[in-house]
């Protein structure tokens, strides 16, 4: 026996079987639409994380107060990464005798890195190269406060006079500094040397960018953080701005939910597949039994064929897993923009282990109990009811699942979420099922096609529970991404509206608030009103004076390191949401803060903290009484910390606001700098357009990833419908031989599948809106809604679909002779 298992006839004949094809099947599809998905969704991510670097101009960046060391740059040639240096300083230029505050920026030939630099030169012409030796780029702002024209205007900076040669249009790393006060000046790194600003006592910030593979970059961030002086940072896209950052996360987190739909969904096939290929196999394991293989032979025997035949499964599926995303991209490379980088090798191990460990896993524990029972037992079709080792084998396998799903999308609260809210789902199916069996349970004595199709579902409750948790669970995971696909992507793009703020006004004196506001009543220009805020640096925690070092992560030392605008409000922005605590009432309210999320957890903020801040020499002081979320996305006017409007007096104010100027408004910005010469117009339009680009592009890669997860839910729904496929081959022909009509058949096929498929239907809408409103609130910080799409949805088309699909795998039973079924069973 051991020698005729692996000969090509053996596995001629073992591929006959009826269930070792469907198991098959089953693994090559799911894992074909798992590694499509997963091969596509890390192309997007990756994608979208090179589009985060575009944000820094570089993959990683260090920035300090004194110039960049030589053993850095010797280190990053060493390592093959591509390198830039850039520094800043603010400073006085001198154009047309007008004398003007900038913020000087020096770069090398190679910047950036990453992104694009654009600047239109004079006639128009456009270029993406950085200013050659004596030459400026100036930014708009700076070239309407100066009044010169482009390509014929000189501007004196310390010891040089240098050309104003071009126009800053885009600037990839501006987002970091959005808020800066002075208008950017561009120029190249060697003038900064040579224009006599660089002394000892200039305000001067050197930053040296790096890019290149990941492990030499994750090398060379190793390398850095060990030598790192006092007061020198490591920047990546966790410190880019608040508002691309989010957006980013966000994107990440709607391709890890629909792969992990997909995954679930394939999952649920193969376990379906597994459990028709073990019933199947008692005969044959009867018959090797009865030619004297032991029992431990013949585990060996199914298992070598089983693993064998799956792992070739999985490759094959891998490999189509891997053309049809292929094909995906070929169809949509326009609209993504740009190429994809090219698939990693990860998507085909995902698959492996996700094809190998869901078959085996979940088939083994029958296929122990194989091996275990006496031959004329198994002849019999009996088995004694899984013991502890089964279930054992079964958790296991569950477990493996999970850490495989969980490695997967790589987000453990998204993985923990979703498998809590499976198993929810199971139980809920689950026992609805056996409601449905108790209800239906008095018309198996009722006639009637229709009585006769639900009195099946009693017949074999066991494998009635199995298909309506495998529909069930199907159509959940379908609904589910249904509603992040429909509802909650669309929720993300509506948070930020054709309107939404694309310039912000800072630097407001109080005693300028009243003309400002009038001025944009007049022109109706939309804003989200003026608010007050001032330069504050948190000093304590509790008493406890804080120690930036203290802190592990890096991004929270730059925050207790630093200052940041404080804030005071009367109302909470409409975008923020309370989340711990409460927001005050009132003008007069005592004073008390608010905390963004996100840096509380960070700096180990909680709710009744005692907050101290610095401002300017003044120390206030007060509790932290609500922890909110704030979309950063928005764009509108948002803090870190806010606090109560009677905090701020005595302190040195400004007011800033957010605002939309359309292309019909343009000469507001020229009459805000005209009349209100202190107050700055930042001008966010190309940070706006980049947060819209990764929203679209987000919401597109759901929508492609949406179309395989159809594929596997389709899957599904037929395994589901081969589960009873053996007894209902049996029924139908014992049924035509007691003259059973063909019409009168089908009836009570449909009304028996109908009504699985509503029950799924039903619980799966239920289960899916429910899971979807968690979702969008707990996972995405947006608003949720019990979706209606679900409803309808998960009723007509699964009581349909699943009808439809019963009725055609049954109605090929109609063409087999009842002879050769009843001889055969």
């Amino acid at each position: 026996m051991k020698s005729t298992q692996w000969r090509p006839r053996a596995w001629y004949a073992a591929l006959r079987d009826p269930g070792l094809r469907l198991l098959l099947a089953a693994v090559l599809v799911a894992v074909a639409a798992l590694t499509s998905v997963a091969f596509f969704a890390d192309r997007v991510e990756r994608a979208l994380v090179a589009q985060g670097a575009a944000l820094l101009a570089a993959d990683l960046v260090v920035e300090q107060g004194e110039p960049v060391p030589l053993s850095w740059l010797a280190r990053a040639d060493q390592l093959g990464l591509a390198r830039a240096r850039t520094v800043t300083f603010p400073s006085v230029i001198i154009a047309n005798g007008r004398p003007q505050l900038v913020q000087v920026k020096a770069v090398e030939p190679a910047y950036p890195l990453r992104g694009r630099l654009q600047v239109e030169r004079a006639g128009g012409e456009r270029t993406d190269r950085p200013p050659s030796v004596g030459e400026a780029w100036l930014e708009g702002r700076l070239r309407d406060r100066l009044g010169v024209t482009i390509g014929s205007a000189e501007i004196a900076l310390g010891e040089l006079h240098l050309d104003a040669a071009g126009l800053l249009v885009d600037e990839p790393d501006r987002g970091g500094n959005l808020f800066q006060l002075a208008p950017r000046l561009m120029i190249h790194y060697a003038d900064a040397q040579r224009s006599g600003l660089l002394g000892p006592a200039s305000r001067v910030k050197y930053r040296l960018l790096l890019a290149g593979e990941p492990r030499a970059v994750a090398e060379m961030r190793d390398w850095l953080s060990e030598r790192l002086p006092r007061g020198a940072e490591i920047a990546d896209l966790e410190n880019a701005r608040p508002e691309l950052r989010t957006a980013l996360e966000r994107a990440r987190r709607f391709l890890s939910l629909a792969a992990l739909c997909a995954s679930l969904l394939a999952g649920v096939a193969i376990v379906l597949a597994a459990r028709r290929y073990v019933d199947r196999a008692l005969d044959g394991a009867a018959v090797l039994r009865t030619l004297g293989m032991s029992g431990a032979a013949v585990l060996r025997w199914h298992f070598g064929r089983l693993t064998v035949a799956v792992l070739l499964a999985t490759l094959l599926g891998s490999l189509g897993g891997l053309l049809g995303q292929q094909a995906l991209v070929m169809l949509l490379g326009d609209w993504f923009g740009e190429a994809l980088p090219p698939p990693g090798m990860r998507p085909v191990l995902v698959g492996v282990l996700f094809g190998l460990g869901m078959t085996i896993g979940f088939a083994l524990p029958t296929l122990l109990r194989i091996g275990r029972v006496p031959p004329l037992r198994v002849l019999r079709r009996e088995l004694d009811a899984p013991g502890l080792a089964s279930w054992a084998v079964w958790s296991l396998a569950g477990l493996a699942f999970f850490a495989l799903i969980a490695w997967q999308v790589r987000d453990m609260r998204l993985a923990v979420g979703m498998a809590l809210a499976l198993l929810v789902s199971l139980v809920a199916l689950m026992l609805a099922g056996r409601g449905l069996l108790a209800l239906i349970a008095p018309l198996r004595r009722t006639g009637g096609s229709a009585a006769f199709g639900l009195a099946a579902l009693t017949r074999y409750p066991g494998l009635t529970l199995l298909q309506l948790s495998g529909f069930g669970l199907g159509i959940t995971l379908l609904l589910l991404l249904t509603v992040v696909r429909i509802d909650i992507v669309d929720t993300w793009r509506g948070s930020l509206p054709p309107q939404a703020p694309n310039n912000f006004l800072i630097n407001l004196q109080p005693d300028e608030r009243e003309a400002l506001q009038q001025l944009l009543d007049r022109r109706a220009i939309p804003n989200s009103g003026l608010y007050a805020t001032t330069r504050a640096r948190l000093v304590a925690i509790n008493g406890s004076d804080m120690d930036p070092e203290s802190y592990d992560d890096l991004r929270a030392r730059r925050l207790a390191a630093r200052e940041f605008n404080l804030g005071f409000s009367e109302t909470m922005q409409s975008d923020n949401r309370v989340l711990q605590g409460a927001w005050w009432s009132g003008r007069d309210a005592a004073p008390q803060f608010s905390v963004e999320q996100g840096i509380a957890d960070r700096l180990g903020i909680r709710l009744g903290d005692m907050l101290t801040f610095e401002v300017a020499g003044l120390r206030v002081q007060a509790p932290v009484t609500s922890l909110r979320s704030v979309s950063w996305d928005s764009f509108n006017v948002n803090f870190f910390v806010v606090g109560t409007p009677a905090m701020g007096a005595g302190l040195p104010l400004t007011y800033l606001t957010s605002l939309y100027i359309d292309q019909h408004s343009e000469g507001l910005t020229l009459e805000l700098t005209q009349r209100f010469p202190a107050v700055s117009v930042i001008d966010v339009r190309p940070i706006l357009e980049q947060v819209r680009e990764i929203m679209e592009r987000g919401a597109l890669a759901v929508e492609m990833v949406f179309l395989f997860t159809l594929l596997a839910a389709g899957l599904v729904t037929f395994a589901a419908t081969q589960v009873t496929r053996d007894e209902r081959a049996r029924e139908v022909a014992v049924m035509r031989t007691l003259g059973a009509s063909r019409r009168w058949l089908l009836a009570a096929v449909l009304t028996e599948f109908g009504v699985l498929g509503l029950i799924g239907g039903l619980l799966g809408a239920l289960l899916a809106s429910t899971a979807g409103y968690l979702i969008a609130v707990q996972l995405f910080d947006l608003p949720g809604t019990l979706s209606a799409t679900a409803w309808w949805i998960g009723i007509v088309a699964g009581t349909l679909v699943v009808a439809v699909v019963g009725w055609l795998a049954t109605r090929r039973l109609l063409g087999v002779p009842p002879l050769r079924v009843l001889n055969s069973g």
